[in-house]
């Protein structure tokens, strides 16, 4: 089949949601474009995949539409538009359930892709990283709180492309604009991946430092608590808040999210080596179980 993706090339999480799902269509045999979500047309096809963004001129230029939406960010002015959709693809529970709420029985449940960076020969450390990126969904200022009122917690890198409103506190190293190499190394280094999210659409973030056999510090709360489990990960409990979108936020507390910390960081080396054996294993799953989804959705068109 002929297939569109539609979305933005953001230097960020859909810009690897493109490359990754854009990736798999082409393995299984499909012919795969991409076309800027603003864009005034586009070259007719089989299949037009919406990722996060949507254009309703688009529908005119595909037998089938497909949407892939992360609902944290899904404006209540496009939700007249799901009903027409020929398939809804949820990454997590929680879209799923809120599909199903607004009856849309074109929904499935599919979860989604994660990049495998994991590097054996990077000799691991006793740190914690924070992966803020472009993102302000992160509860940024939640972490920070915590390394100000908690200092004896193990060293901290964050990784931003944020301007900080204060200097950091001290044991807090902060990373702007590393490389594709060095961001491998940092997600290899640091043992302990700090990841308390407002909200994810799948938590690329959360799920790359899993497949690096990191052990994963998040919030009690879908997706992120699809992928981190007892075993596999501690959760930090979380409070609901409205959003704005279809899909709610949450909040930490510092308080939560230094005991997180200290739980993952007391593991000891074979603990250590099971989490993160476990957690590796749930992403490789998770995206054998994806493409096998995939194939059947789009054969079922």
């Amino acid at each position: 089949m002929l297939i569109q993706l539609v979305s933005r090339d953001n230097g960020a999480g859909l810009s690897t949601d493109l490359q990754l799902l854009g990736d798999l269509l082409t393995e299984q045999g499909h012919e795969v474009g991409h076309t800027p979500w603003r864009s005034p047309s586009m070259r007719p096809c089989d299949v037009v995949i919406f990722l996060e963004l949507f254009n309703p001129l688009f529908l005119r230029w595909a037998t089938a539409s497909v949407g892939v939406f992360n609902l944290e960010w899904f404006p209540n002015r496009w939700r007249h538009h799901l009903p027409g959709f020929t398939q809804l693809w949820a990454k997590s529970v929680e879209a799923y359930d809120i599909y199903r709420a607004l009856n849309l029985p074109q929904a499935t449940y599919t979860g989604f892709l994660t990049r495998d960076l994991y590097d054996p020969a990077v000799s691991r450390e006793p740190r914690v990283l924070h992966l803020q990126g472009h993102s302000k969904l992160k509860n940024t200022d939640a972490v920070l709180d915590a390394w100000r009122r908690y200092p004896d917690l193990p060293p901290l890198t964050i990784i931003t492309m944020q301007t900080m409103r204060h200097p950091p506190p001290g044991g807090v190293t902060v990373l702007n604009r590393v490389d594709h190499d060095q961001l491998v190394y940092e997600l290899n280094r640091h043992e302990i991946h700090l990841c308390p999210s407002r909200a994810e659409g799948w938590g690329h973030y959360i799920v790359e430092g899993m497949a690096c056999g990191a052990t994963v510090v998040t919030t009690d709360a879908s997706p992120m608590s699809e992928h981190v489990q007892p075993g596999r990960g501690f959760l930090i409990p979380s409070t609901l808040m409205e959003s704005g979108y279809l899909a709610p936020f949450h909040t930490v507390d510092p308080g939560d999210v230094e005991d997180g910390v200290w739980r993952a960081a007391h593991l000891t080396a074979q603990e250590r080596a099971e989490v993160g054996k476990l957690a590796r294993e749930h992403t490789l799953t998770r995206n054998e179980q994806f493409a096998a989804i995939v194939r059947a959705n789009l054969g079922s068109l």
